[in-house]
């Protein structure tokens, strides 16, 4: 990919900015390399360029709110909205099974063909899953519901390496959980808005609607996720962004093969072994969402109830994020003491919050009847809501803080884009498993505690990661190209090493 020069480089660089354009990779690690687009100015205010990477997080944000988002809804709602979890399961094994295949190759792909390409390829798979289950509704057709499982798995796979990849590499170091909080805040409004419309849709219906979501919900959420495909088109380039700390997203510079991405993407694993860490967190992730969605919140409630759980649950998510920012990016302490208080502060959350789960899933029956589940506005809803409120206050607090670890561990693309499709492999993999034991009919104590086991085993093993390899900064401390590599040390090793030597 081209280097854009565009762009002013400031300050006083060593190399002129034709000069770093003909090495063989760009250094992007240095604040104050370049200046950040001019504001327009609007009524006496202020107003972002285009291609500030605010407004880019935020236009990354409203992709993810159109797509992800609205499939959310059909999965948080229980049961993808039919009357029995089969279905749902059936073709969600189908969606993750493909979606693991293909994150092997999303990385490759992602650095090949672009940010925007890839989101858009990403996007359309969605709207494909809704409408197999807005056809199933009419026609009972589950082969096509199936397909579109497959379909959507393959466009997620796509999707999720870039929107990891590059809300973790459009934020300054000092600013990542910002950038990851404003990311999820707006994804997460998507499920609002998505959830609204079960809402409103079923909500008259109370016990007599046969526990199935209405044509007009899968109608609604359909034209949604084609909204969102589309939007990812009109990204600005992000081989142009500058960050707030005036360094570059930057691709490397030589144009490779698709073959030669992939032997880079096995490169960085090969390097970074340790990440291996990292994976018990990433698998837990998605895992104990089919005990939330199928086992508790699809059996317990009637369809007007998980709804309005639903509701509720994304808007204590946007706030959740903004909780974790406070940890990762603004007390006063060095990046890896803030790693560390901030996977302390999640941890301690997380089972506090499934200490209070433990007692409403002894309480959930398996087998009832619409007219026997708890209703909004019947005794003890309220207390159930909120467990399942909390449910989803954990879930951003969990992911939020692992995009932002991934964000600390790298700022170059190439690498975040492997780490960002490891996460999601890891992800897909663990749901998989979770889909399968549920749709065999494993009991609701063993998808607890299999659950609960694997979220609070995922921040004690990011530990020797945060120990031994995470750095404060990644960032350098000068501009240096040379043959076959970039740059100069970052500041954090060279301070350890004049320690050594002193």
């Amino acid at each position: 990919m081209a280097v854009d020069t565009s762009v002013t480089p400031v300050g006083d660089a060593p190399r002129s900015h034709n000069e770093l354009e003909n090495g063989q990779d760009v250094l992007v690690d240095v604040a104050k390399a370049y200046e950040l687009p001019k504001p327009y100015r609007i009524l006496g205010l202020n107003i972002w360029a285009y291609s500030h990477p605010r407004v880019q997080a935020i236009m990354l944000g409203s992709v993810l709110f159109m797509t992800v988002g609205m499939y959310n809804v059909v999965t948080f709602i229980g049961g993808a909205g039919q009357q029995s979890a089969w279905l749902s399961d059936m073709s969600n094994i189908a969606l993750y099974t493909v979606f693991s295949a293909f994150c092997f190759v999303a990385p490759a792909f992602l650095n090949r063909f672009g940010l925007r390409i890839t989101l858009c390829v990403g996007g359309i798979g969605y709207s494909s899953y809704v409408a197999s289950l807005w056809c199933f509704n009419h026609t009972g057709n589950v082969p096509f519901v199936i397909f579109g499982g497959c379909w959507c798995g393959l466009s997620a796979a796509f999707l999720w390496c870039a929107e990891g990849t590059a809300i973790t590499s459009f934020a300054s170091e000092d600013k990542k959980g910002l950038y990851v909080s404003i990311f999820w805040s707006i994804f997460q409004f998507g499920v609002v808005i998505g959830a609204a419309i079960p809402v409103g849709q079923n909500w008259n219906a109370g016990t007599n609607n046969d526990s199935r979501v209405s044509d007009g919900t899968y109608i609604g959420l359909f034209i949604l996720m084609l909204i969102g495909a589309v939007l990812g088109i009109f990204m600005y380039p992000w081989q142009k962004i500058v960050r707030e700390d005036g360094s570059r997203v930057m691709l490397d510079t030589k144009t490779k093969s698709f073959k030669e991405e992939l032997v880079t993407s096995w490169q960085v694993c090969r390097r970074n072994w340790w990440i291996l860490f990292f994976w018990p967190m990433c698998w837990a992730v998605n895992y104990y969402n089919i005990y939330q969605s199928n086992d508790f919140n699809g059996v317990y409630f009637t369809v007007r109830g998980r709804a309005l759980n639903t509701l509720l649950s994304a808007i204590v998510q946007i706030g959740s994020a903004w909780v974790l920012h406070i940890f990762t990016d603004l007390i006063p302490f060095a990046r890896r003491k803030r790693a560390f208080i901030a996977v302390v502060y999640v941890f301690v959350t997380i089972n506090a919050v499934w200490i209070g789960g433990y007692f409403m899933m002894r309480k959930t029956v398996y087998g009832l009847s619409e007219a026997d589940r708890v209703d909004v506005f019947d005794d003890g809803y309220a207390a159930a809501c909120v467990v399942y409120v909390l449910y989803g206050f954990t879930d951003a607090t969990y992911n939020c803080y692992a995009y932002w670890f991934i964000g600390a561990l790298s700022n170059r693309p190439d690498e975040l884009s492997v780490y960002a499709s490891m996460y999601r492999l890891l992800n897909a993999l663990c749901q998989i498993c979770a889909f399968a034991l549920d749709l065999q009919g494993y009991s609701k104590e063993f998808m607890f505690g299999s659950s609960w086991a694997f979220v609070a085993a995922g921040p004690v093993f990011v530990l020797p990661i945060i120990k031994y390899w995470l750095k404060d900064t990644n960032m350098q401390t000068s501009l240096e190209v040379y043959e076959g590599a970039v740059g100069s040390e970052p500041q954090s090793d060279r301070d350890n090493k004049d320690e050594k030597t002193a």
